[in-house]
């Protein structure tokens, strides 16, 4: 009965160091795609409780009109928060346009994008503990605003200083994640009048990548490309880029590019779960259907 009871602990005890989430990006159309690609995240979840959903941003198109937050976003996503599932933001070019927008700060101000402590940077540290340290911590990032900083001359300091200060707390924590809107590594193919894609943020990766060093950050999120691609390690760091949410698919991944190990130019979203020694990850379809069947990323 003893050796039952401690193997039954054991089972509990590793459950609840077991984190399962969600991750999409470029969502916000209220169109019938962006809906679909909802109702397939509500019957993933029902397979294992996500915890959390995390948005890459673009989260209203097209401009982030806040007579659109309803539209685009509540009655999308009101299952799944009403299923206990809870909702994070990150801001995305399309979320910073219209003037009430204010630059954004009219959906960081909102609580359903779940922008914590109203901030358009935040740290974001779920539960469970693992052996009294915090499993993860996702350091969610206003790419936009770096980049608009870095085009007018003026080197985001406030914005450097304050990541600083963030990933030198990176040993507090099992993993280390960073989400955000643009790529700092993207993979596409060039046409007739130049890129098929965005492309990488070459700009931002200068300043930002010299301190994303490997034992301090373990992954790179990132949207803003509408397609899946999961990128080879990059200085130690994995780079993935889910931009399929709702927005029409841009064809233009190269997906024979030696650094990407896989993609697929779909609708889509991630469904991932998190322990002390791995991720594990998978793309998944509007149909339902794995795009890129699961993967694990050892610890």
């Amino acid at each position: 009965m003893l050796r039952i009871s401690i193997g039954l602990l054991l089972a509990v005890s590793a459950l609840a160091q077991t984190l399962r989430f969600g991750i999409l990006g470029d969502s916000g159309t209220g169109d019938e795609t962006q809906k679909a690609v909802a109702r397939q995240m509500e019957r993933r979840q029902l397979q294992g409780p996500w915890k959390f959903v995390l948005f890459l941003g673009d989260n209203v198109y097209d401009e982030g009109n806040p007579k659109e937050f309803e539209q685009k976003f509540g009655q999308v996503y009101r299952a799944l928060a009403a299923g206990g599932v809870q909702l994070h933001a990150t801001l995305g070019n399309h979320d910073r346009i219209h003037r009430h927008s204010r630059r954004g700060m009219a959906q960081v101000e909102d609580p359903s994008f779940g922008y914590v402590a109203q901030r358009d940077e935040y740290v974001y540290v779920p539960r469970p503990l693992a052996g009294g340290q915090a499993l993860v911590r996702f350091l969610c990032l206003n790419s936009d605003a770096w980049i608009e900083e870095l085009d007018q001359g003026r080197p985001p300091a406030g914005r450097l200083a304050q990541l600083r200060g963030w990933l030198d707390q990176s040993g507090q924590y099992h993993w280390n994640f960073v989400v955000l809107h643009h790529p700092l590594y993207s993979f596409v193919r060039r046409g007739l009048f130049g890129l098929r894609g965005h492309g990488p943020s070459r700009q931002l990766r200068e300043v930002i990548e010299p301190l994303l060093v490997a034992g301090k950050i373990d992954a790179v999120f990132a949207g803003h490309e509408h397609f899946y691609m999961k990128i080879r390690p990059q200085k130690g760091i994995h780079h993935f880029i889910s931009g399929g949410g709702g927005q029409k698919v841009r064809p233009g991944a190269d997906l024979g590019h030696a650094e990407v190990e896989a993609g697929a130019e779909q609708n889509h979203f991630l469904d991932l779960e998190l322990d002390q020694e791995r991720l594990s990850y998978q793309a998944i379809s509007v149909a339902g259907t794995p795009i890129h069947p699961p993967r694990t990323i050892a610890k």
